[in-house]
This record gives C-alpha cells, structure tokens and sequence, in this order.
C-alpha cells in the first residue's frame, strides 16, 4: 500500500492546476461525505462556529433518529470533525455534546441498554482525562459547568450516573491518581 501512495503522489504532482481541480471536483461528487469533507476542511478555522454546529447536527440526528439511537454514526461525526480540524477545545466541545445528547435522551425515554451507558461513560472518561492530560485550567473551567451537568443528570440504570460522578471529582487531578 506505500508504494500506492507513492505513485499516487507522484502522479498528483505531475497534473495542470486545472486538471488537479477537475479531480478534486469529482472526487466530491463522488460522495456527498467527500464534499462536506472538503468544504470543511477548506474552509478551516474560519469555518470553526459553522463546522461545529454541523457536526453537534450529525451527532444530534444519530442520537435522535427515531430508532435505537446509532451512537457509532455520532460517534464517526466527532472523528471525522478531527480529521478536518485540530483543534483540542472544539474536539472537546462534540465530545461533551455526544453525552449531552446521550443524557438527554435518557432523560427523554427513560431506561437505555448497557452499552448505550457504555458508550456515554467512555467519552465522559475520554473527556476527563483529556482534560487533564492539557493541564490547561482555563480550558478545564470551561467545560467543568456541563461536565458536572451531565453528571447530575445522569440516570441511575446500570451505575450509570456512579460512573460519571465518580469520573467527574477526577476532573483536575493526576492521571496516576486513576490508571
């Protein structure tokens, strides 16, 4: 596969402007995530507000679809967002957003299956411990309000709402203090 991405490359280099912009116009076309990709990314952190709230949208719609709720496609929008932009606090942002969400519905529907819990609780710890791998206390500060939100709010099934009170008094202290 390295050698592919070394004659595709080489390949990339040796076409007119124009026919590099031709091949990236089809390449869009080809699939709709591919020119929300491309939008995204071209657009950078100028676009960061806009590209936000598209993403929190994706996340919001796979956790509120009307169905079992397809926390793998919310899950995929946070992952995508990071492949277009870098940038720690918004990557935070849709990562609080998915468990806002989660709790929500929650709150909403009542009881949920364990591994919807499962899922909520692994990016809250995520979040956590992001946060304090920055030692950034204003970034911290930021986000604790809805951290401890979330917390509160979490339902009781499955030890859910345990876990995520647990995980918030860790918020701010050592890694070691929990591996």
């Amino acid at each position: 596969m390295k050698g592919f991405g070394m004659r595709l490359s080489d390949s990339l280099e040796k076409l007119t402007k124009e026919s590099l912009t031709s091949l990236i116009i089809d390449l869009a076309s080809l699939r709709k995530e591919n020119k929300e990709w491309l939008e995204l990314k071209l657009g950078g952190n100028a676009d960061m507000p806009k590209s936000l709230a598209y993403f929190k949208n994706k996340i919001h719609s796979s956790i509120f679809n009307g169905r079992k709720p397809n926390l793998k496609e919310a899950r995929k929008a946070i992952s995508d967002f990071r492949k277009i932009l870098d940038d720690k606090e918004s990557i935070l942002d849709l990562m609080i957003y998915y468990v806002e969400a989660g709790i929500e519905l929650g709150m909403e529907y009542g009881d949920m299956y364990e591994q919807f819990y499962t899922s909520m609780e692994t990016m809250f710890i995520d979040v956590v411990k992001r946060l304090n791998s920055t030692k950034n206390p204003a970034l911290e500060d930021k986000f604790k309000l809805r951290l401890k939100r979330i917390a509160e709010n979490a339902t009781e099934g499955w030890g859910h709402k345990d876990t995520l009170e647990d995980w918030y008094e860790m918020l701010g202290k050592e890694m070691t203090e929990y591996e």
